[in-house]
């Protein structure tokens, strides 16, 4: 990495990775003298702007998606903000520890909610109701937010929880 770098993350994250874990790996040290080579702030800034995309799903694609941004200075989030708002619609989040929990309600929301259903469905089942017909039913309401039992499904969705687990302990 050279003087003069901001680092975007976009990986699913717990809040405060970006900050406290990841900028202390990016400033390089020295072997022999343990100096930092490169100092956060100075010689190079990190953002967040968490991946929002669903893999496969040909609607809600990067083009269409609003991607938060932030940064570690406003300088670095209007950097960042200027370059995703060519590709689309953005939304800039107070900070990147902000930015970062956002991601993971996103995730924790839709496990939470899906894992509610399989429930539900579990106990339809024994009812002899159908799961599909309820939720059919429920969704005339205009706040209802559909969910169906089934999987998670994605690659980060099912660790966020525990993310936020092993933050909260700390």
């Amino acid at each position: 990495m050279r003087a003069g770098t901001t680092v975007i993350y976009e990986s699913t994250v717990y809040p405060g990775v970006t900050e406290d874990i990841c900028v202390p790996l990016l400033e390089q040290r020295d072997e022999r003298t343990g100096e930092s080579r490169l100092q956060h702030g100075t010689d190079f800034w990190v953002a967040y702007s968490p991946e929002r995309i669903n893999p496969g799903d040909r609607v809600h694609t990067l083009t269409s998606t609003t991607k938060i941004v932030s940064g570690d200075t406003p300088e670095t989030l209007e950097l960042v903000d200027s370059m995703y708002s060519k590709i689309t619609t953005t939304y800039r989040a107070a900070t990147i520890k902000v930015a970062e929990a956002a991601k993971v309600i996103e995730n924790t929301q839709r496990d939470v909610n899906i894992a509610l259903m399989n429930e539900l469905s579990q106990i339809f089942s024994r009812l002899d109701i159908d799961t599909h017909d309820a939720i059919d039913a429920a969704a005339s309401k205009w706040n209802f937010h559909r969910y169906v039992p089934g999987f998670v499904g994605g690659h980060c969705i099912s660790v966020d929880p525990y993310y936020l687990t092993h933050r909260s302990a700390q």
